[in-house]
């Protein structure tokens, strides 16, 4: 069997990758690295455990620190793994500063690169994510994407077709495999915020408490506000609190979280993991910031994004509770299946450039 590594950075990798590491290891010696840069066993080990994910080989336990410090001490720490192991490729997924770091410590050795959930693109060149995500899809040597529009992005960007397969999102399949473990018979909201873009931006996060203060009071609705380790460090920073009727919680197992997406009348977040359970589920979702790279779910109307300007945040707030929406079926099915296909049947040719 050929052995690979697949990589591990934070808390939706574990969940993108559960059914594809599940895959992956019928075919192939397959080594899990995590990062550790999600290591709080509410943000890491209980997704592990709750989606059957076996534990991973290497934990490089980088933790938190600014990009620059993540993304170093990652390749530093990668680079032993990867002369250790020899693996044939990796599989790096998604656009965070830990899959940057798997990227460019691989890279630097020159052994192949897939990249899963590639193409993607908010065209907004101050998101840190989306500088991430253009470098790891131009050093990659293979690119899997969701959907045939983030094929159709590379292709602008003058990457080889070739080297690209689109296989659908492999979110439905984790969504569809578990049963949730939440119920709550009164009415809630639920919020997520995390995004650079509006923890590390005093303005931007108090326009959003603010919003959800007017909300309340118009709706009288309880909001339930997942509160990520970043953000409760960044209120207390800039000595912000939370308005009436919203009410911080700690972060949830993926079994409980999806059960609260699945139960709310309305979500709003910075995510693009969560948008995407939403619109699985039927749920009413906000994207709260100012650009968004999952675009087909706008086109579709299960999504609206809001920028960060008060009035407008209300208005689609009034809109979203005033529609019924439908799961979305664009997704595709058996990708976790697609995936180990195809790099069976490709993992000889990666240097032939």
């Amino acid at each position: 069997m050929k052995k690979i590594i697949t990589c591990i950075g934070i808390r939706p990798d574990i969940i993108r990758l559960s059914q594809i590491i599940k895959k992956l290891d019928q075919s192939f010696l397959n080594i899990i690295v995590d990062s550790g840069q999600h290591y709080d066993y509410n943000l890491n080990k209980i997704f592990y455990e709750q989606l059957g994910v076996r534990e991973p080989d290497y934990n490089l336990n980088i933790k938190s620190g600014s990009h620059a410090e993540q993304v170093g001490k990652l390749m530093i720490a990668f680079e032993k793994t990867l002369i250790k192991e020899k693996p044939e490729f990796v599989i790096i997924l998604g656009d965070n500063n830990s899959s940057l770091g798997f990227a460019l410590g691989t890279s630097k050795l020159n052994l192949p690169i897939v990249h899963i959930e590639a193409g993607m693109r908010s065209k907004n060149w101050q998101m840190p994510e989306e500088k991430n995500r253009v470098i790891i899809d131009h050093l990659a040597d293979m690119n899997i994407c969701y959907l045939e529009e983030h094929k159709n992005n590379l292709i602008r960007e003058g990457l080889d077709p070739r080297r690209t397969w689109v296989v659908g999102n492999p979110i439905i399949e984790v969504v569809n495999a578990v049963k949730t473990t939440f119920s709550q018979e009164d009415p809630f909201y639920l919020v997520t915020c995390h995004r650079a873009e509006n923890t590390e931006n005093e303005e931007n996060l108090e326009i959003i408490l603010n919003f959800l203060g007017k909300l309340y009071k118009e709706r009288k609705v309880e909001i339930k506000f997942i509160l990520m380790p970043k953000t409760k460090n960044m209120m207390e920073k800039y000595s912000l609190s939370f308005p009436e009727g919203v009410n911080p919680i700690p972060p949830q197992g993926f079994l409980e979280f999806l059960g609260m997406e699945k139960e709310a009348e309305l979500v709003l977040t910075d995510s693009g993991t969560v948008v995407e359970e939403c619109a699985i589920l039927g749920t009413p979702c906000l994207t709260i910031r100012e650009s968004t790279e999952r675009v087909d779910l706008i086109e579709l109307g299960v999504n609206t994004l809001t920028g960060l300007d008060l009035e407008n945040m209300l208005d689609a707030s009034r809109l979203a509770l005033s529609r019924n929406i439908k799961p979305v079926s664009h997704y595709g099915e058996n990708i976790s299946q697609k995936i180990c296909n195809i790099l069976m049947g490709n993992s000889l040719q990666f240097n032939k450039r």
